[in-house]
């Protein structure tokens, strides 16, 4: 398997572990709860931050060699940049209902509209990616295409699961570890 391929799939479990996280927070909404302002502001940055930036365009760049490739698996596909300017829009929207939410009384339920669109947007792309267009690279790439993907890569290390956290994820981070510590004692 690509190294490529294999780092995407890392991310994607890391994004999915952030999703869990705002899901747990979607459902304290839900029930009339308190959010955590922090975990809130952190994932909303995070996900502006790191996916737009750096995950995206790696897939983009597979994308682009599969279209040469294997033209008809890339129809299949769809439009991935679309799919990921409608990433990016949702990302932004959610962000603006964080703090809104936070701000008036009256954005709680805009806050969670927009919060249960994010997460759907999110896992459903992702499980497209995984279901159609990694199988696909895998199987029509060839070397020399993962080496002109490795040399255009713009890597930056994962600011909330790597080695160096930025200070602005830390109770993002917390909340994280603790949901792993807890379904790990389960």
């Amino acid at each position: 398997m690509s190294e490529v391929i294999q780092a995407l799939r890392i991310e994607h479990f890391n994004i999915a572990q952030l999703l869990a996280i705002l899901e747990r927070q979607w459902a304290r909404l839900a029930a009339d709860q308190s959010l955590n302002a922090d975990i809130m502001e952190a994932a909303a940055d995070y996900f502006q931050s790191y996916p737009d930036l750096y995950h995206h365009p790696k897939e983009d760049l597979i994308f682009q060699r599969l279209r040469q490739r294997d033209p008809a698996a890339a129809r299949a596909f769809g439009d991935l940049q679309s799919e990921h300017e409608e990433i990016a829009a949702r990302t932004r929207e959610f962000a603006q209902s964080v703090q809104a939410g936070f701000g008036d009384p009256d954005g709680r339920e805009t806050l969670g509209f927009w919060l249960q669109s994010f997460i759907t947007c999110q896992r459903e792309h992702m499980a497209k990616e995984e279901r159609l267009l990694f199988p696909a690279a895998l199987k029509s790439l060839r070397d020399e295409d993962w080496r002109h993907i490795r040399a255009r890569i713009t890597d930056q290390e994962d600011p909330l699961l790597g080695t160096a956290i930025g200070a602005r994820y830390d109770a993002l981070r917390h909340e994280l570890l603790a949901w792993d510590q807890e379904l790990r004692t389960a």
